[in-house]
């Protein structure tokens, strides 16, 4: 399972009301993905780990609650036990899984739920929530003029 296939699923995690931000950089630091939930005004952060030693190695992750809601690392079914994963912080297991043409799909199974650590009706929160978006406003207004840019070959 690579980086990318839990990406994919975490794509889906977000729903309707949010949005997805993989390699989110805040200050000095960079998160895997952020799902911004605009219908509760949360930012939910992901640390992903696809290698046993890359989660021994790498602790800092605690520190992205200066930017996020709720924190949880994401991993291959198994790689990571729920003992390990200090409160707040939560566990996602992606279980490998296939759609009907033989595709990566991936079942997300929550093995230790994150709790939410800041308080969503403090100004210093909807604050930080606030410069979280005009960050990544520009990047997502570039993406959606890719998007609406005719692909070569194809006539509309």
């Amino acid at each position: 399972m690579t980086v990318s296939d839990i990406h994919n699923v975490l794509t889906r995690i977000g729903g309707f009301k949010g949005i997805y931000v993989p390699e989110f950089t805040w200050g000095g630091y960079r998160i895997d993905a952020i799902v911004i939930d605009i219908q509760h005004r949360w930012i939910r952060g992901f640390e992903i780990k696809t290698r046993r030693n890359d989660f021994t190695r790498d602790q800092k992750f605690t520190e992205y609650t200066q930017f996020c809601s709720s924190l949880s690392v994401v991993c291959p079914d198994g790689l990571i036990h729920p003992e390990e994963i200090e409160k707040p912080i939560g566990l996602l297991w992606i279980r490998e899984d296939r759609n009907y043409r033989g595709e990566f799909w991936g079942l997300p199974k929550w093995k230790k739920k994150p709790q939410n650590f800041q308080k969503r009706n403090s100004l210093a929160w909807l604050w930080t929530y606030v410069r979280v978006m005009e960050l990544e406003m520009p990047r997502m207004q570039i993406e959606l003029t890719r998007l609406k840019q005719p692909t070569p070959g194809l006539r509309g």
